[in-house]
């Protein structure tokens, strides 16, 4: 059981007791279910259960109303309930609150049980959604943020670019090395799908603060990505190894182990260009053979090129807001 797990068991228990308890304290009759409306109120994130709150409020408002309607002009019976579940059930699907049908059916067996519809039988289902949705709502205002583990995620993002990196770079003068391009490749993707998944719950736990800068990261590192699956394409039509070839492993081998700073990105950036001109003033191909590889390379200069700028821009936006 994770921690965060137990932590929501242990706010579900106690906001759900402590409902009951001062819904007991203030004698409303049924005060269990203000207990229940803890439950139905409580989601994984601030914003889902504030949103939630919105719709309960709704929810409650509606289902008083119709159960006074069907209820005072067709009797308390089975039929006339069933009509009022059917009636509640369709506008709560109809308003896209179907989280509410159950509190309004339960609210409203009360008035059915009692068989009247007064006022102080209104205030008493009113105090009950109060205290129960209030509780709900309190104390999930408290959710431990996972802005450390977002850090130490995007950390682990760029060293695993760099694996990859790396991977293609041992590819490019040793062609039967791609196997662990493949493994790191998927760890890689798996890691991205991860910190998505915790940047969307930050921003869904951060209802003053904006943090969608992590996801403006996560779009650069994906084009990282698809830059490296264009990189080892290339690299895959290379049909011989060339000194231009060593040069060239060499260089991504530097780019994978520099550290990630936003000078660093310039120096290699400056390094690259020297090295395309230094290419391009190499003597001609003798060959069809040595003509495509030496295409094939410069393509992948081209590739490194743009790898360098989406990272000079992660590690700007790294420095702006991640570490403030």
């Amino acid at each position: 059981m994770n921690k965060i797990n137990l932590l929501k068991i242990i706010k579900l228990s106690l906001g759900s007791s402590l409902a009951i308890f001062i819904a007991w304290l203030l004698n409303l009759e049924y005060s269990m279910v203000a207990g229940v409306i803890v439950l139905l109120t409580v989601k994984n994130t601030k914003k889902e259960t504030l949103k939630g709150m919105i719709g309960k409020i709704y929810g409650f408002i509606l289902c008083t109303l119709f159960s006074y309607l069907c209820f005072n002009f067709l009797g308390y019976h089975l039929i006339s309930f069933s009509i009022f579940i059917f009636i509640i059930t369709y506008i709560c699907f109809l308003l896209d609150i179907q989280d509410v049908i159950a509190m309004c059916v339960v609210i409203s067996s009360h008035y059915f049980l009692q068989g009247e519809i007064s006022f102080s039988w209104i205030l008493n289902e009113a105090g009950i959604f109060i205290i129960g949705a209030g509780i709900g709502v309190i104390i999930n205002m408290y959710i431990p943020t996972n802005i450390n583990k977002i850090y130490e995620g995007q950390k682990k993002l760029q060293e695993e670019v760099s694996t990859v990196l790396i991977d293609i770079a041992d590819f490019i003068v040793n062609p039967n090395n791609k196997d662990m391009y493949n493994q790191d490749l998927h760890t890689l993707n798996a890691l991205i799908d991860s910190s998505i998944f915790e940047a969307y719950n930050n921003i869904n736990n951060s209802l003053l603060s904006d943090t969608r800068f992590f996801l403006n990261h996560m779009e650069i590192i994906k084009n990282q990505r698809d830059i490296l699956e264009n990189l080892y394409n290339y690299a895959s039509q290379l049909s011989s190894t060339t000194p231009q070839s060593h040069i060239i492993s060499a260089f991504i081998h530097k780019i994978g182990y520099s550290a990630f700073e936003a000078e660093t990105g310039n120096l290699l950036l400056d390094e690259l260009n020297r090295l395309m001109l230094n290419i391009r003033n190499q003597p001609l191909p003798k060959d069809r053979v040595e003509f495509e590889n030496r295409a094939i390379l410069f393509l992948c200069l081209i590739e490194l090129k743009q790898f360098l700028i989406n990272r000079k821009h992660a590690q700007i936006l790294r420095d702006n807001n991640f570490y403030k």
